[in-house]
């Protein structure tokens, strides 16, 4: 069953029958990504995967770029790209998401190009920590530094619990933690 390129990672992994949970499966995950951030990197070499009036308006855009900047047919390539490309791990999981549907060409290919995009925004609230420019949350070659995370055990303290991970952002001083989505704030 597709889920939209807005699922988290958990909805994403379910739909393909995979679980967050087996190390096997995010190793398919990991995999899977990785092949997504070639594209990604093709995407962002060339100016001319921007919509014309990106270029036109804003000529010193530079990489990283937006998904929303990317021209429809761009997108629609990298997702192509993805799953035409895969390796022999991962072609199974990219088979599913062929569809003619609502999030085709490929679901699959389709939500990690845009998870990718989604987590090297550097408008993300995640790439940037309080009190910090936008340059300053940017590390080399435009990638995002890591936030700042810290692992909480949850349980009875028997050690059979679980693990939550708090992570810490800001969004414009107004202590709300939510993330940069560029379809929902674009």
């Amino acid at each position: 069953m597709p889920v939209s390129p807005r699922a988290s990672k958990e909805e994403f992994m379910a739909a393909l029958g995979l679980s967050t949970h087996d190390p096997q499966h995010e190793q398919y995950y990991r995999a899977m990504r990785d092949e997504a951030i070639l594209t990604y990197n093709r995407l962002n070499e060339d100016p001319s995967n921007l919509l014309d009036s990106i270029r036109s308006d804003q000529p010193g855009t530079n990489p990283p770029y937006f998904w929303h900047h990317i021209r429809p047919e761009r997108q629609r390539w990298g997702i192509t790209e993805i799953a035409r490309n895969s390796g022999p791990l991962t072609r199974p999981l990219f088979a599913r998401g062929a569809t003619t549907g609502e999030y085709g060409p490929n679901w699959v290919a389709g939500w990690l190009l845009y998870s990718v995009f989604r987590s090297r925004d550097v408008r993300n609230n995640r790439n940037r920590r309080k009190g910090t420019s936008l340059e300053e949350g940017v590390g080399s070659m435009g990638r995002a530094k890591s936030p700042q995370r810290q692992l909480k055990p949850q349980g009875d303290g028997s050690g059979s619990g679980s693990v939550s991970v708090s992570v810490s952002v800001s969004v414009g001083g107004s202590g709300k933690k939510e993330y940069y989505d560029p379809v929902r704030n674009g």
